[in-house]
């Protein structure tokens, strides 16, 4: 259990580092509340990953790559039903476009970069 929260939170400080980096490119106006958005979601989905994991100990306690894979899509269904953060709606504007579909790359990328360290330590 405890290796799963150590990856959650992982996740979470990378997928939050990488996505202030490419918020940081444009101004104030464009992406000033934007990192909140990736915070508030990987605060959510970890909140509910961690009792996911924890409801289903049993069948989930040593399979940490399922455990990363429900984190991501955790995460990815919280941008799509609770923020409404779609990167193909037809309402966005170029900088939203790019900006919204960053929320769904740096969560990817870092989920990624975890489950790769995970199998080169192994």
């Amino acid at each position: 259990m405890y290796k799963n929260v150590i990856n959650f939170v992982l996740i979470i400080i990378a997928s939050t580092i990488i996505y202030i980096l490419k918020s940081s490119q444009f101004p104030g106006g464009v992406a000033g509340m934007a990192p909140f958005l990736i915070i508030l979601t990987n605060i959510f989905g970890f909140i509910i990953s961690v009792l996911v994991v924890y409801i289903f100990r049993k069948k989930l306690e040593y399979k940490y790559d399922w455990n990363i894979l429900i984190f991501v899509g955790i995460c990815f269904s919280i941008l799509i039903f609770y923020f409404k953060a779609n990167p193909f709606s037809n309402g966005l504007q170029a900088p939203h476009i790019e900006l919204t579909f960053w929320n769904y790359i740096a969560i990817l990328i870092s989920a990624l970069s975890v489950l790769i360290i995970q199998k080169v330590i192994k």
